[in-house]
């Protein structure tokens, strides 16, 4: 990434970061979730749940088109705090609407997430290093969907998977919070 660009990459990166950790927290952990803190074991209710986070960001993709990717980005960071709340509250209190809840907000700041700080990545980069700069940021990505599925595997198996978990939510809302904070200064205003 050009220096001069850094402050500009650093809210899309981030975004990218958060997005595919919650949603790796969800393809890899949900099943045990379930199974521990909701007593529901049963895989089609697992299946179920990433189910409707998908299709929920499948929807949202089409439902929100026309917004611009600098604030479809700064609302998928501003929505991730809420996620991950809902998320720790349906695992605490064993109900599954809240967890339901939970993965709708999620599907809808993961599609907002990666549809806006792809685009902006792409209008940052320059021409002449638009592959790295992508590339870069699909190393954060993927960095994002695989570094706190294990962190959250090493933590549980050292103290509680409720912890663990929690610790996570804790990380994607403070990782949120900066994305959103550098993205409203340095993100780039979209072009009318």
């Amino acid at each position: 990434m050009p220096k001069e660009q850094l402050a500009a990459f650093l809210s899309p990166a981030v975004t990218a970061f958060v997005t595919f950790a919650l949603i790796g927290f969800y393809a890899a952990l949900i099943p045990n979730l379930l199974a521990d803190a909701l007593k529901d074991s049963r895989p089609l209710v697992a299946g179920a749940v990433l189910f409707l986070l998908f299709v929920v960001a499948s929807g949202a993709v089409l439902a929100t088109r026309a917004l611009a990717s600098r604030t479809a980005m700064l609302a998928s960071l501003a929505l991730f705090p809420p996620a991950v709340a809902l998320l720790i509250l349906a695992e605490h209190t064993h109900r599954l609407p809240l967890l339901l809840a939970a993965s709708a907000l999620a599907g809808i700041a993961a599609s907002l997430g990666y549809r806006g700080s792809l685009a902006v990545v792409n209008r940052i980069a320059p021409e002449e290093r638009r592959g790295e700069v992508v590339s870069t940021y699909l190393i954060v990505m993927f960095c994002g969907n695989s570094l706190p599925v294990i962190g959250i595997g090493l933590l549980s198996a050292r103290t509680h998977p409720f912890f663990a978990h929690a610790t996570f939510a804790g990380l994607i809302a403070i990782l949120a919070a900066i994305g959103l904070l550098v993205g409203w200064k340095y993100a780039p205003r979209d072009r009318i």
